[in-house]
Parts: C-alpha cells; structure tokens; sequence
C-alpha cells in the first residue's frame, strides 16, 4: 500500500536527517495518514522546481492526496510545467501555519490526463479548489521531513 511507502519515507529521512534536523523535526512528527489529511485541507502549498538552467522556482502550488498518494496540479503554461517535463524533481512544502509542516522531496510522473486516477484527482481539484488544472502529476516522494505543534 502507499501509505506505507510514505510511512517508510518518513521514518528513514528521519533517521538519515541531521541531528539538527532530527532535533527539529523529531519531537513531533506527523504520520503519513496526517500528511494526507493535511494536503487535502486549504494550508498552503509551495513548489519547488528546477529550471533548465539550474536555477530554483517556488511557486503557489495546488495538491491533493487520494489513496494515501500525492498530486500537484500543473498547467501547460506554466513555468513550473515547463521545468518538470525538463527535469522531474520537485520540493513542496505544506504549512498550516505554526500548527503543522511537511517538507517532501522527490520527483513527479505526469498522469494520462483520460485516465481513472487522473479523473479522480480533477474531481478532488475541483472539490477543494474549485477549479481543475490541464495536467496532473503524482508526486514520488524520496524524502520527508514534518512537524506538529505539541497537543495536535
């Protein structure tokens, strides 16, 4: 199951961080189930991308989770569609505030935009936003680091 691949994530980026970030992001961890629940609320939402020339883009970013799996919308005109199908690594940052972070890093697939999953991913675009995006992307995490407040 996926949620156990990101549990997994979670659990070595933790144990591979450094004892800085270990400190940090180490008291209070949020479990994979909370970092689903947390991209599915209106927090807001950072990505990260590579230009073609090395250079970082961060840009506002839409994300849902279904399945216990991730996926950013993308529009063709953007920059950041532009720097994925160049370069597929991708940073996102998910803040509610002072109340929970979650910082993953991977890379992205784009979905067939006609597909079952890609259908579902525009339905839940469109509940939480509403709005859909051109393309959509599953995003692959490889790294994750989160927090919570003490008491949530």
């Amino acid at each position: 199951m996926i949620m156990t691949g990101l549990e997994s994530v979670l659990r070595e980026s933790l144990a591979r961080a450094s004892p800085h970030s270990r400190k940090v992001y180490g008291k209070n961890p949020l479990t994979a189930e909370e970092v689903v629940e947390l991209a599915n609320t209106r927090a807001l939402t950072l990505a990260a991308t590579v230009k073609p020339e090395g250079k970082p883009h961060v840009s506002p970013s839409d994300l849902v989770a279904l399945d216990g799996k991730l996926f950013v919308g993308v529009d063709k005109a953007t920059a950041r569609y532009r720097n994925l199908k160049h370069n597929s690594a991708i940073a996102i940052m998910i803040a509610d505030g002072r109340k929970q972070q979650a910082i993953l890093e991977g890379k992205v697939v784009f979905l067939d935009i006609n597909s079952e999953v890609a259908r579902k991913v525009l339905d839940a675009q469109m509940k939480k936003y509403g709005w859909v995006t051109e393309t959509v992307a599953e995003i692959i995490p490889e790294k994750a680091l989160t927090w919570k407040a003490e008491g949530r």
